[in-house]
């Protein structure tokens, strides 16, 4: 993001937290810029309709402002989790789950599962570390001195569109194709998606592991190397499909369901 959108979006959040009246000083004050910037950034503000004018120093944000607001929110959440993500490489001690009985100071191998880093005696990948404290197999242990690059393939998602209740529900979805088509994805994650997708899940004896903010969910999963298994009601999802594509993630859709017989 640029930073003339980046002190923009600042500007418009101080509007919206003091609206109507707004003084310019206190935002200029409150940002570290000049009361100039402030008016400039204000002018164009109110130029892209995000911001309208009531004279007299009063402000307030239009239905447009608040629809950009979100959407910069949006984008500075997922630049934030980048961020994160590249300073907790640089950290000196790692988290890691043996993948074998390891000892300390023993040397091992990382490679990513479910989501989750992995340490193995054996070579599966360039990257390795040495184990400040080990385990026995499946608990964590402490790794330092890492070498090398942790190879972490986007995860691939199927999506399920589930009839809403308005058409049958549950009651007229093809399980048969739902569990035919999930043997094709190893280590996935369940996602669902309104009430009757959480139902169809449970009727497969599935225990959806992203309930909330589903389309965000699933991206994050997939960009740790996990495939996603989507249970999604109705219309719901053309909005997971949306953060898909704009995420660049390979995906399959399939309608959930049953043929008339």
């Amino acid at each position: 993001m640029k930073k003339r959108n980046i002190t923009e979006f600042q500007v418009l959040s101080e509007i919206i937290r003091k609206q109507p009246h707004i003084k310019q000083k206190e935002i200029a004050e409150n940002l570290g810029i000049t009361v100039q910037a402030v008016s400039e950034h204000i002018r164009n503000l109110v130029k892209e309709g995000y911001v309208k004018s009531r004279g007299r120093g009063e402000y307030v944000v239009t239905e447009k402002g608040l629809r950009k607001l979100k959407n910069w929110i949006s984008e500075f959440r997922e630049y934030l989790d980048e961020i994160n993500s590249a300073v907790y490489r640089y950290k000196d001690i790692w988290p890691a789950i043996a993948d074998d009985d390891i000892k300390d100071g023993e040397t091992v191998y990382l490679f990513m599962k479910n989501g989750l880093l992995y340490a193995s005696k054996e070579p599966k990948g360039e990257a390795k570390a040495k184990a400040l404290y080990g385990g026995k197999k499946g608990e964590d242990i402490a790794i330092c001195e890492i070498k090398g690059i942790i190879d972490v393939p986007k995860g691939r998602v199927i999506v399920f569109r589930i009839p809403p209740e308005v058409v049958g529900g549950s009651r007229v979805v093809d399980f048969d194709l739902i569990k035919k088509n999930i043997d094709s994805l190893d280590n996935y994650v369940v996602a669902t998606m309104g009430t009757v997708a959480y139902v169809v899940a449970n009727k497969l004896g599935f225990k959806p592991d992203i309930r909330f903010s589903v389309p965000e969910g699933i991206v994050n999963a997939c960009n740790r190397g996990c495939n996603v298994i989507a249970l999604i009601t109705g219309k719901m999802a053309e909005k997971v499909i949306k953060k898909l594509d704009n995420a660049k993630i390979s995906y399959t859709v399939l309608d959930a369901t049953k043929e008339n017989e």
